[in-house]
């Protein structure tokens, strides 16, 4: 026979009986055979679930996984839990960080289906506190958080002074003479360190980070030489294992970059490895400047770059004879070559040629461009490839053409497992294919998902621990509310952010919008109220009756006990006012 939990008692009374019992009432509740086995299935297969697919498609590892979050009712929703788990938790529009109800971005940050940082447990955001402080206004505005913070490094008599905080938070601290690291008290600089708010980017692939560093120099034009390129080391790294650069001598890179990479005869078109070609193709450096040219001839002697200078100006090739009667015609002529009706297409190509070449820019610059910030926002490399123009100047970066490569050929490459050594990518004869591949990483590989310690054990708790509460709600509702609270209070709690924003979690949260409705003494028509006068009426109340504004406050032990009361003692008036036959049992108070 099933032990079914129970309360004796409602109100306060209920509440005292039930913490006194619940220890052993739940350790004779999780010996349920229907629980045990749960749990057990659920320890035993979570080690070999790698993709959100696998986890959606194993009924009962699913339900403990969801049972864990109170997401239980969810398990037939089967898109709906697949968009949160694999969402971007990097980015603040994904699924998952748009939903109201921080249960679901609980599960996606535990599971990490869509985070690089992979499973985690989940007690690990009680563990970081700020994960969510994004800039020194979110830290500065979360009274809690921020005087948290600075107990922890014994900085608490600057709590007053935000703007000194400020200018310590935006300090840049890899930089000796920066405001931080010019002041006398070495704390400061250790507290900054907490949240890196200056810190480097961080990049998705090396082709991220060269697109990133590149348009991070001079107002987006990228570095003006190879000098400045080479002067820095971040770019510099990215370059080399963008191309995958065996020889990385900064004096060899400096020649090769500076070769005109359409002479025949130039340093750069020796070399065997076509990557390096590419490279200096791609920055452009050693483009020969073509105003100095004499005549057509100079250009003729140089196939590739005539077709560069063609692609600029949306020509195709009609010939030598054709092109030299255009770039020779005489532009003020209304009866030259060029300007013949058939011949205007050339006209522009005629007058730069004749009067001022303006050099393209550079291969990456165009791929910056075309990509801006959506290359970290490519979720697989369809995307990319049906970005046109993207993936055009992509090719064109790494010296190759979509005339000569087609795009499911490409799809094969970019899917391939890189960490196989006989995958499509790896075993392909093109060195720049190979690099574009690694470059975009669009499938790295080798990234089996590893749990941490604890984790199996963790989710079984919380499972069981959600399981008692359903169970002591099927006798007494309340009872099920204020066992949750604590721990749903701490979730909003550890979530960061501002004020405002634990108030925006509560109300996203039935349970804890139901508990603070009925502990703030708020009617039940308070729901149909613009949301940010249901955070103001909440915040208003909340100080009148336990002397503070910021919903983390409530987890001080005092506070929380008064609120729990509080909220148990009108539940229980609430409903005899109710079966009384009031119309809103909230009048009874007045």
């Amino acid at each position: 026979m099933t032990f079914s939990p129970y309360v004796l008692g409602t109100g306060i009374a209920g509440w005292n009986f039930l913490d006194r019992t619940r220890t052993q009432q739940q350790q004779i509740f999780e010996k349920s055979p229907i629980l045990g086995r749960a749990v057990q299935d659920f320890t035993n297969k979570i080690d070999s679930i790698q993709t959100a697919d696998q986890l959606l498609d194993d009924y009962n590892v699913l339900q403990v996984a969801l049972g864990a979050f109170g997401l239980e009712e969810d398990i037939a929703n089967r898109a709906f839990i697949k968009q949160v788990l694999e969402s971007d938790l990097s980015d603040p529009r994904s699924f998952a960080n748009r939903l109201n109800d921080n249960r679901y971005l609980g599960l996606a940050q535990t599971f990490g289906f869509g985070s690089e940082d992979g499973p985690q447990l989940p007690s690990a955001s009680a563990e970081k506190p700020y994960v969510n402080v994004a800039s020194p206004e979110d830290l500065l505005s979360n009274k809690t958080l921020l005087n948290q913070a600075l107990d922890d490094f014994g900085l608490q008599r600057y709590a007053g002074n935000e703007f000194f905080l400020q200018k310590v938070l935006e300090s840049d601290l890899s930089d000796d003479n920066s405001f931080v690291n010019r002041l006398s008290d070495t704390r400061l600089a250790d507290f900054a360190s907490q949240f890196k708010f200056n810190a480097p980017p961080e990049y998705t692939s090396s082709m991220d980070a060269m697109l990133g560093e590149f348009t991070a120099m001079n107002d987006g034009a990228g570095p003006a030489n190879a000098d400045e390129l080479l002067g820095n080391e971040t770019l510099l790294n990215a370059v080399i294992e963008t191309f995958d650069l065996e020889y990385t001598n900064p004096i060899f890179l400096k020649r090769m970059l500076e070769a005109d990479p359409y002479d025949e005869n130039s340093a750069v078109r020796q070399q065997e490895d076509p990557r390096v070609l590419a490279m200096s193709r791609a920055f452009g450096f050693g483009m020969p400047d073509i105003n100095s040219f004499s005549s057509p001839d100079e250009l003729f002697a140089r196939p590739e770059l005539l077709e560069e200078v063609l692609d600029q100006f949306n020509n195709s090739n009609p010939g030598e004879d054709f092109l030299r009667q255009v770039l020779e015609s005489d532009l003020s002529d209304p009866n030259s070559f060029v300007n013949q009706p058939g011949n205007l297409a050339f006209f522009d190509l005629a007058e730069a040629y004749q009067t001022e070449w303006t050099p393209p820019p550079s291969k990456v610059k165009v791929l910056a461009d075309e990509v801006g910030t959506k290359l970290s926002g490519y979720e697989n490399p369809r995307q990319f490839v049906f970005d046109f123009d993207a993936f055009e100047a992509g090719l064109d970066v790494f010296n190759m053409n979509e005339r000569q490569l087609d795009f499911s050929f490409m799809l094969k490459v970019f899917e391939s497992d890189l960490s196989s050594e006989t995958s499509y990518a790896n075993l392909y004869r093109d060195p720049n294919v190979q690099a574009m591949a690694n470059a975009f990483a669009f499938n790295p590989g080798g990234n089996d998902r590893t749990y941490p310690p604890g984790f199996a054990e963790e989710i079984a708790d919380l499972y069981t621990d959600r399981n008692f509460e359903i169970a002591i709600g099927e006798s007494d509702p309340n009872m099920r509310l204020a066992l949750a609270l604590e721990r749903e209070l701490q979730s909003i709690a550890d979530a960061g952010g501002s004020e405002d924003a634990h108030w925006y979690g509560i109300i996203g949260s039935p349970p804890l919008k139901t508990v603070f409705e009925s502990a703030l003494g708020l009617p039940s028509s308070f729901g149909q109220l613009d949301v940010d006068r249901q955070v103001n009426e909440m915040k208003d109340r909340a100080f009148a009756s336990f002397g503070t504004t910021h919903p983390a406050d409530l987890l001080k032990p005092d506070k929380l006990e008064e609120f729990r009361n509080r909220f148990l003692l009108l539940s229980e008036l609430n409903s005899d006012t109710a079966s009384a036959g009031f119309s809103d049992p909230i009048f009874a108070l007045f």
